[in-house]
C-alpha cells in the first residue's frame, strides 16, 4: 500500500508559527517494533538525503558514562543543553532520558531554533515525558508490525491517543511481515492512517521525502536532476 500523500504538517500538531521547524515523535506500538531503529534511519535519511539539520532526541536509557552513580546527573535544560548533545557526522543526538517533563516544551522550542527537524525516539520514554513530547509534536508516528497481534496492540495505543486528544496528529508506520495484513485493514483496525510501509530502505526514503518541507523536496529534486 502506498503512503498517504497529504501534507504531514496538517496532522493538527501545535505549530507555533508557519516558519517553526517540526518535531516528530516516533512511538513503538509494542516491544520489538523497532521504533528506535526507525527513528535513527529517518534522522539519517532526512540529513543525508535532504541536507537538513536534524536532531535525534533520544529517550532510550543508554546511561551517562561521564557521571558516576554517586553523583547526581545535571538537569537537562537550555543552559545545560551542550553537555547532553553528541555531534554526529549526519545528525546530532540529544540524550533526553533525564529531561524533566515540565521542561520538555522549552527544550523542544530550543531544538526548533537550532534544527530543521527534530525526531524524538520515545521507545523507552516515561509516560509523562512521552505525553509532553507528543503534545508538542507536529506528527506522532506509531511503529507496528503488520501481523494481527501487533495491530491489536497498535489499536490500544491509538485508543490512548484518542483519549488524550492526540489522534489528529497520529499515523501508523507499518513494518511488513510475512502473512501480515495490508494497509487498508491496518487502518480499519487502528483508526489511524498508514503513512508509510517500511519494507526496506526504500520505505524510509519515501517516508522522509513525504516529511521533508515542500520547498526542500523541490530543491533536492532539482539538485539530483542537475547531477
Amino acid at each position: 500500500m502506498e503512503m498517504r500523500q497529504s501534507d504531514p504538517r496538517t496532522f493538527g500538531g501545535p505549530r507555533k508559527t508557519e516558519e517553526a521547524w517540526p518535531v516528530y515523535a516516533i512511538v513503538p506500538a509494542h516491544v520489538g517494533s523497532n521504533a528506535e531503529s526507525v527513528a535513527r534511519q529517518l534522522s539519517r535519511e532526512l540529513s543525508e538525503g535532504f541536507r537538513l539539520s536534524v536532531l535525534l532526541a533520544d529517550f532510550c536509557s543508554h546511561g551517562f558514562p561521564l557521571w558516576g552513580v554517586e553523583r547526581p546527573k545535571p538537569r537537562l535544560d537550555g543552559r545545560t543543553w551542550g553537555g547532553f548533545v553528541t555531534h554526529g557526522q549526519t545528525f546530532d543526538t540529544l540524550e533526553a532520558r533525564e529531561a524533566d517533563p515540565r521542561n520538555i516544551s522549552r527544550l523542544l522550542d530550543h531544538a526548533r531554533g537550532r534544527y530543521q527537524v527534530t525526531c524524538a525516539d520515545l521507545s523507552e520514554a516515561g509516560e509523562a515525558a512521552a505525553f509532553e513530547v507528543m503534545r508538542q509534536a507536529e506528527g506522532i508516528f506509531l511503529v507496528a508490525d503488520s501481523d494481527s497481534e501487533s495491530i491489536e496492540l497498535a489499536s490500544h495505543r491509538a485508543a490512548w491517543f484518542r483519549s488524550m486528544n492526540l489522534e489528529d496528529r497520529a499515523g501508523l508506520l507499518l513494518n511488513r511481515v510475512r502473512g501480515g495484513m495490508d494497509g487498508a485493514d491496518a487502518e480499519t483496525r487502528t483508526g489511524l492512517p498508514v503513512c508509510a510501509v517500511l519494507d526496506g530502505a526504500r520505505g524510509i526514503d519515501q517516508f522522509a521525502r513525504w516529511l521533508a518541507p515542500t520547498k526542500v523536496r523541490a530543491s533536492v529534486v532539482e539538485f539530483r536532476r542537475a547531477g
